[in-house]
């Protein structure tokens, strides 16, 4: 009687931070290892080794990522001991989550016998991209992230074939935790933003449509994440006289702890303007039940799909203004129901749904990027 080995799964990705290609990363490391692959994973961290945050010992690799002067040369040198690891390791399946020059070279390691995918989580790319030309030449398939992701592709593309779609999985939902429908109508309606402050997250254009609501709107805004856009981000907000509506609240937690913060809120806001594709956070805040008003950038609209409680607007400043106005109007009326939002979430965005995606892959890799 023959017996079948599991098949050989390797992994690269970053490890620095909270964002969602850390949590992708981390998340398709417990989905392969619960589905019963051998995992073994390459880290792009400027951390040390026992800093790492999961897989220690499926660790057969470490490579720096912001480096200059002469720690250019341990890089490289970290890079070819991790493609010699990975060649020995000899997997059937090597997966880049996200772009990179690092995994690039690391995908030259690796026999012709191994398919290799790279997820790209930047929706509406160019095809003149330097990166996106190499990993097209150094991988069997490349990943978008969600469907509208695809579309764009075989639109722009002269040959779309080794281009599909593969799903990037967000937090495990917290058990029990959902949003309350309590009444808000003589309440205070309290929004949340939850991720960096960087510039093409929109939170200017946030902060003056919040200006131009009626002085009578009895509004609160919480701001989870830090970033580069902190120290201005506060001035415009004091320049607008909004101190007493937005506060900064730092980093957000995890866990329990962060799902149940995030479910107290009565509506979450993301202003993209540049580079997204679909922000994992929508996805958990659907999977508490918490409606949305986010931005047509990138893939974002694919949650928005037939869903009443979401709302999707342009990424101008009367777009946004209106779409504010709406959502406020909207949770002081009741409007939006958190079981049917959570279902929504369920049968679209679930880790069971993603799961069965990512298995249809990893059983025949070739035929699923044919």
């Amino acid at each position: 009687m023959s017996h079948t080995f599991p098949k050989k799964i390797l992994l690269m990705g970053h490890t620095d931070g909270l964002g969602g290609a850390q949590t992708a990363y981390r998340k398709l490391f417990d989905f392969a290892k619960q589905a019963g692959y051998e995992v073994k994973i390459i880290n792009i961290t400027d951390r040390k080794t026992h800093d790492q945050p999961f897989g220690r010992i499926a660790l057969i690799g470490q490579v720096e990522h912001k480096v200059s002067g002469l720690q250019k040369i341990t890089k490289y040198w970290n890079l070819v001991l991790s493609g010699m690891r990975a060649r020995r390791y000899n997997p059937d399946i090597f997966v880049s989550i996200g772009l990179s020059n690092s995994s690039n070279f690391i995908s030259k390691f690796l026999s012709s016998g191994c398919f290799k995918i790279a997820q790209d989580f930047i929706a509406d790319r160019s095809q003149e991209e330097d990166i996106w030309n190499n990993s097209r030449k150094n991988f069997d398939g490349i990943a978008v992230q969600a469907p509208s992701m695809l579309d764009y592709w075989k639109k722009t593309l002269a040959d779309p074939s080794g281009v599909n779609w593969l799903p990037c999985f967000p937090q495990t939902p917290v058990d029990g935790v959902l949003k309350s429908t309590k009444d808000k109508s003589k309440e205070r309606v309290r929004l949340a933003y939850f991720g960096r402050l960087a510039g093409n997250k929109g939170l200017n254009l946030l902060f003056k449509s919040l200006a131009a609501l009626p002085a009578s709107a009895n509004i609160a805004l919480d701001l989870w994440g830090k970033g580069d856009q902190e120290n201005h981000l506060k001035q415009l907000a004091q320049d607008l006289n909004l101190e007493n509506k937005i506060t900064f609240c730092g980093g957000y937690p995890a866990n329990r702890e962060g799902a149940e913060l995030m479910a107290s809120y009565d509506g979450l806001v993301l202003t993209s303007t540049e580079m997204e594709g679909l922000p994992l956070i929508l996805l958990e805040s659907m999977a508490y039940g918490l409606p949305f008003m986010a931005t047509n950038i990138g893939a974002i609209r694919d949650c928005c799909l037939d869903n009443p409680d979401t709302i999707l607007v342009q990424p101008t400043q009367d777009e946004i203004t209106t779409g504010l106005s709406i959502l406020v109007n909207r949770l002081v009326d009741n409007e939006f129901d958190p079981i049917r939002l959570r279902k929504y979430y369920e049968q679209n965005f679930s880790p069971a749904v993603m799961g069965t995606r990512w298995k249809e892959c990893f059983d025949n890799p070739k035929l699923f990027f044919s």
